[in-house]
């Protein structure tokens, strides 16, 4: 049997004292998060914000008028608001212990040689918009997903690894539940933002090397070429919101903004993002 659940606690652990080592990308991170015109009732909510080294809480609480964090890991949750000093701030809501893809103990079950039965796959993209965001006071007038997307397909590698039959379906699935949680989140007019890390230097080492202004070639040459962290490819997102019909009639003006890179002890990753409004009208229709 696989633990996610078990995984995601020690990986939280193992990087809760690396708060020095995001500096750079929690700068990135915080200040595309609270960049632009924020309408409505001025309310943000982060997926997978574990221990919220990505996250500058001071400075999003000063932006925002309620900041909610969510997790897995409600331990990691608390911990990265003390850290911080904001753990008694109003404004702060910690929503911890939620299964945002709503299928990991199925998933729990899973190994290479499982057949996965095609009401899993179904599961996998309509349950975290149907079951999973019944836990959470949506809508939200910005909801982000922070280098999630990546651990959740990465759960699914785990279990079952990349050359089980059903592997590709099982990815994509994933993908398309975890969009479709961010824009039911949303609130009319609202905006989804997407940051993911794409790929490392363990497996593209030239990633340490390139100028910072060839990022935006050498992401798209990878994205052509294949090779990135399973689920988060910009190619297949930018064709999940085109061709979703539930995500095309949602979203509108899909930005991908300039990736970066984030350098954490001796790897390198390179980190994506786009973001999207969320159409009138759309709410408790996605």
């Amino acid at each position: 049997m696989d633990d996610p659940r078990g995984r995601q606690a020690r990986f939280n652990a193992e990087s809760r004292g690396q708060w020095d080592g995001f500096s750079a990308h929690r700068r990135k991170v915080s200040s595309l998060l609270a960049a632009g015109p924020i309408p409505g009732r001025r309310r943000l909510c982060v997926l997978g914000a574990g221990n919220a080294n990505d996250l500058d809480l001071p400075a999003l609480l000063a932006t925002f008028g309620e900041v909610h964090l969510v997790d897995l890991d409600a331990e990691a949750l608390a911990l990265g608001a003390g850290r911080q000093g904001v753990s008694g701030n109003p404004g702060l809501h910690l929503h911890g212990g939620i299964d945002l893809t709503g299928m990991l103990d199925a998933m729990a079950g899973w190994s290479p040689l499982a057949a996965i039965p095609d009401a899993e796959l179904v599961a996998l993209v309509e349950w975290p918009a149907r079951r999973v965001a019944m836990a959470l006071p949506a809508p939200f007038d910005r909801v982000a997903s922070t280098c999630l997307l990546s651990q959740i397909a990465g759960n699914a590698f785990t279990a079952i690894g990349d050359r089980h039959p059903r592997f590709a379906e099982v990815v994509r699935a994933i993908r398309l539940g975890h969009l479709r949680l961010l824009t039911r989140l949303a609130a009319p007019v609202g905006e989804v933002v997407l940051i993911s890390d794409v790929v490392s230097s363990d497996h593209r080492p030239v990633l340490a090397e390139v100028e910072e202004s060839a990022l935006p070639a050498l992401l798209a040459r990878l994205s052509r070429e294949g090779g990135l962290i399973h689920g988060v490819n910009p190619a297949d997102l930018r064709a999940d919101f085109r061709n979703d019909p539930i995500l095309a009639r949602s979203v509108s003006g899909l930005v991908e903004h300039p990736p970066w890179r984030w350098r954490l002890y001796d790897r390198t990753y390179l980190v994506h993002a786009l973001s999207c409004r969320v159409n009138a009208g759309t709410f408790g229709d996605r």
